[in-house]
This record gives structure tokens, C-alpha cells and sequence, in this order.
């Protein structure tokens, strides 16, 4: 896996550049490498699901305890490592496992490359966090973005996350994450107990940061067997990177838009406001991030599949979206119906009502929710198809209608006009996917079946809708409910005969 050679095969004529490689022309992983993408997607999922309640667990906790001021200063830290990871990343970790899965000899130049890149960035990023930090009040504000700043310098090992993704070896990385959790969570608890400022809460964000970048090189070492090195393969990387930076780009659009909403609060409405804010936009996060955690294992299958059978690759995308729709609509209802009673039950009546109540803000988000699991998929598509620059245009587009609409309206409104902004962005990026793919592939992504998939959300709502009671039964039949509806819909035969025939293919490349 050194570099490029003549086995990598003839580009596809119309693709963007990166060449789509014949199977049998590149040596396989090592034995056991490649595991069932079902595998993968289980341990992701009961990885999120318990990053989830810790989450959850976190922002309740220090949302309760923290002035809103402090709460959201906590929240910004949040956002900056969100918006650096990605700015370190540019998606070109699934460009690179897309790559690597077509040619494991590009695996290690390819590797290295990107541990150069993000040294070579992490420079940049961290000079203007302590530019940021010297903008600051407060002296634990500044040291705690001094401190981000720090960790900035050494993300090297991140990049190392195609590893991982290629040889769906992703219960290492889950524990990290789950681990990291524990250490903010308990961490909190440790500063309350010693009466540390507010302010300084933050830091133990930067000490999650630093614990997973350690460990996570730690077990790509064992995985690959050396140890990489930051390196610039200038033959490898110059086939790698000018179409993997239009996807690392449209992929960074797509999640500054989700995430620029704090600075805009912060900036318009001050920092009481952003708390507030942030006491909505916490729970939901990370839910947000699990569409995509489940399609990871998915994009190496549809790029190995997408040539050899594009009528395959049709019918797994709107499979695939048909179950996105069901499992978003039951979040988007459950979101909506049950705003005020989790508000309730998560914050003891902080943020319940008044000018910071986040109830409406909760609910414009929950909407978001529902969309982003078909966008989703539909991305993982067309960047399994190599329509990056497809992606970039619609990633664009969507980010200038959230900075305009933001501007306007936190002008006039508080901070829920920033939960209707990302709901309203998320539809015009949706309507745009739907749209391209329909363009690309003379195909609707969405067939009429889908609607089966929608009943069990129905079902939901109607329930709910005529539920009464304290907002704790409420919430625990929600759940409840939620937890039934998406299991009927994972147990549905067309959802069953998608996840085999996924493990089918997994199986041959």
C-alpha cells in the first residue's frame, strides 16, 4: 500500500478524478480486516446511543448548576472543537476510506498525507483560538481556550480514523468515546465539589479532547501494525486531494451551517441568550450525528457497488432512505410533542418559560432532526458516487441562506429564530439532494414505499397527541414508543432484506 501504480485501474470517464479501481487488482486487507458493515453499524449505534445519554446526562446536569452565561460558555468550547475537528478533517477521512477501500496499497502514503495535513492546519487553528482566548474577559475563559488552543497543535492522530472505517473495526473508537463521556461527566462533579468557577467547567472538554487523540493512535498502531508519521507522498496525495477537498469542503459547509447558529446567538443575543440556546441545541447534537455515524460503514459497500450495479446501488439508496424517513419522522414527532415536558424533566423549569424559555427552540431542532437522517443518506450516496462538488454547491448555498437568515432575523427575534433558521436550512439542503440525485441517476431516491415506513411515527404522534399526565409519563412513553416504532421499522421485511443484501456485498469486495 505504498503508492500509486497501474493497477489502480482506468477512470471512470464524467468522475471527478479520483479512479475507480477494479477489485481484483488490489491486494486484499489483512485476514479478518473487513468485518459486516451490520456489525460496524451495531457498535456505532450502541456507542452513540450511550454518547447520547451521557450527553444528555452532562447537559443536564451542568445546565442545572451553571449560570446561563457559564452554561453557555461550556456550549462554545463544544462548538469550537465541532467546527476545528471538521476544519482538521475536511471529510477527507471518508474520501480516504472510499480510496483505501478500492486500493489498500494507498493506504499508508494516503495516512500520512493527512497526518501532515492537519499539523500543517492545527498550526493555523491554534493561532487564531489564542488569538480568540486574548479577546476574552475573563482569565478562566482565556486559559480555557489557551489550553483548546494547545491541543489544536497535535490532532495528527485523527486522521488515522479511515482505519478504523475500512476494516469496520469500530468498538475501540466507541469505548474512547464512551470513556471521554465519563471524564466530563465525573469531571463536573469533581469541579462542583471544589467550587470551581463556572467558566472553568470548559476545560474538561479540552481534557477529552487530548485523551482521545492519545488513545485513538494507540489503537490505530495496533491495527496497521507500524506507526505512521506525518509525510507528504507528493504522487499519492496529488490524485487525492483536489477531489477530496471539494467533499472535505461541502462536507465542512454542511456542518458550519449546523453549528454557526451559536456564534450568531453569541455575537446578536449575548451570552445569556447563547445558554438558553444551548440548552436545546445540547440534547438534540448528538442525535444529529447519528444518521451519519450509521452510514459510515455503508460508503466503502455503495462505492464498491455503485459501478458494477447501478441499479443495485438505486435500490439500496432508497431502501436506505425509506428507513431514514421512518426513524427521523418518529424524532421529529416525538421532538415536537414532547418539547415542553423534556424541558421539564431535563432542567427542573430552568428554561421552561419566560424570555430563555428553549422550548420553541427544542422543537424547530427536533424538525431539523427528521431531515438530516434522509440528507444523510442521500450524501453517503453521492459521495460513494463521486458527486462531491454536487455536494459542495448544495452545502454552499444552504450556508448562505443560514448566515442571511440568521442575520436577519436575531436582529428582531431571540435565539429561537436560530433553532427555525437550521430547520429552514436543512429543508433547502434536502430539496437540493433530492433534486441532484434525481438529476444524477434519472432516479428518485424516494420510492412510494416509504410511506410504509412512516406509519409507526403516525402511530406516535397519535398517541402522544392524546396522552395526558405529568411530564415524566409523557416522556417515558415517548420514549418507550420511540424505542417500538424504530424497532418495527428495522424489523420490516424491506429493511431486513436491505441490511443482508448490504452484508451480502460487504462480504465480496
Amino acid at each position: 500500500m505504498e503508492n500509486e501504480g497501474q493497477s489502480r485501474g482506468t477512470p471512470i470517464p464524467g468522475e471527478t478524478g479520483i479512479a475507480r479501481t477494479a477489485v481484483a487488482s488490489a491486494p486484499p486487507l489483512a485476514p479478518n480486516a473487513r468485518r459486516s458493515p451490520n456489525v460496524a453499524q451495531a457498535i456505532l449505534l450502541v456507542s452513540a446511543l450511550g454518547q447520547l445519554v451521557l450527553a444528555l446526562l452532562i447537559t443536564i446536569y451542568l445546565a442545572r448548576i451553571l449560570s446561563p452565561a457559564a452554561f453557555g460558555f461550556f456550549a462554545l468550547v463544544g462548538t469550537i472543537f465541532i467546527l476545528a475537528r471538521k476544519f482538521l478533517d475536511l471529510g477527507l477521512s471518508n474520501v480516504a476510506a472510499r480510496d483505501i477501500a478500492q486500493d489498500p496499497r494507498r493506504e499508508r502514503p494516503l495516512l500520512e498525507g493527512l497526518m501532515a495535513y492537519r499539523y500543517a492546519v492545527g498550526v493555523i487553528l491554534a493561532i487564531a483560538m489564542f488569538v480568540f482566548a486574548h479577546m476574552q474577559r475573563g482569565d478562566a475563559e482565556r486559559a480555557v481556550l489557551m489550553l483548546a488552543g494547545v491541543v489544536l497543535l497535535f490532532t495528527a492522530p485523527a486522521a488515522l480514523d479511515p482505519v478504523f472505517q475500512v476494516r469496520q473495526a469500530q468498538l475501540g473508537p466507541a469505548l474512547l468515546n464512551i470513556i471521554g463521556g465519563l471524564l466530563v461527566l465525573f469531571g463536573g462533579m469533581l469541579f462542583r465539589r471544589l467550587a470551581i468557577a463556572g467558566e472553568a467547567f470548559a476545560v474538561l472538554l479540552v481534557i477529552r479532547e487530548a485523551f482521545l487523540l492519545v488513545f485513538a493512535k494507540i489503537l490505530a498502531d495496533r491495527l496497521l501494525g507500524y506507526k505512521p508519521r506525518p509525510a507528504v507522498h507528493e504522487r499519492e496525495l496529488k490524485a487525492f486531494l483536489g477531489p477530496a477537498l471539494v467533499f472535505g469542503l461541502a462536507s465542512l459547509v454542511y456542518t458550519v451551517y449546523f453549528n454557526c447558529d451559536v456564534f450568531f446567538v453569541l455575537a446578536l443575543r449575548g451570552r445569556d441568550e447563547l445558554g438558553a440556546y444551548a440548552a436545546a441545541f445540547r440534547p438534540i447534537n448528538p442525535l444529529l450525528l447519528l444518521p451519519w455515524l450509521l452510514m459510515v460503514p455503508m460508503v466503502p459497500v455503495l462505492t464498491t457497488m455503485v459501478t458494477k450495479d447501478s441499479e443495485w446501488f438505486v435500490r439500496q439508496v432508497r431502501n436506505a432512505c425509506g428507513i431514514a424517513a421512518g426513524i427521523g419522522a418518529c424524532g421529529l414527532v416525538a421532538g415536537t410533542l414532547l418539547a415542553p415536558d423534556l424541558v421539564q424533566l431535563l432542567y427542573k423549569g430552568r428554561y421552561l418559560e419566560g424570555a430563555l424559555s428553549c422550548v420553541n427552540a427544542f422543537r424547530w431542532l427536533a424538525v431539523a432532526l427528521g431531515m438530516v437522517c434522509i440528507t444523510t443518506v442521500l450524501t453517503a450516496s453521492m459521495l460513494a458516487d463521486g458527486k462531491e462538488k454536487v455536494l459542495l454547491a448544495i452545502g454552499t448555498g444552504a450556508l448562505i441562506a443560514n448566515a442571511a437568515i440568521n442575520l436577519v432575523l436575531l436582529r428582531h427575534y431571540n435565539f429561537t429564530a436560530a433553532g427555525f433558521t437550521t430547520a429552514l436550512t436543512e429543508l433547502l439542503y434536502l430539496v437540493g439532494a433530492l433534486v441532484a440525485f434525481r438529476v444524477i441517476t434519472h432516479r428518485s431516491p424516494v420510492a412510494w414505499s416509504a410511506l410504509a415506513f412512516l406509519l409507526p411515527a403516525l402511530v406516535v404522534g397519535i398517541v402522544l397527541h392524546y396522552l395526558h399526565g405529568s411530564a415524566l409519563l409523557r416522556v417515558v412513553c415517548g420514549v418507550v414508543l420511540g424505542l417500538l416504532a424504530v424497532g418495527t421499522i428495522l424489523l420490516m421485511p424491506s429493511a431486513q432484506h436491505f441490511r443482508k443484501e448490504m452484508t451480502a456485498n460487504a462480504l465480496l469486495f
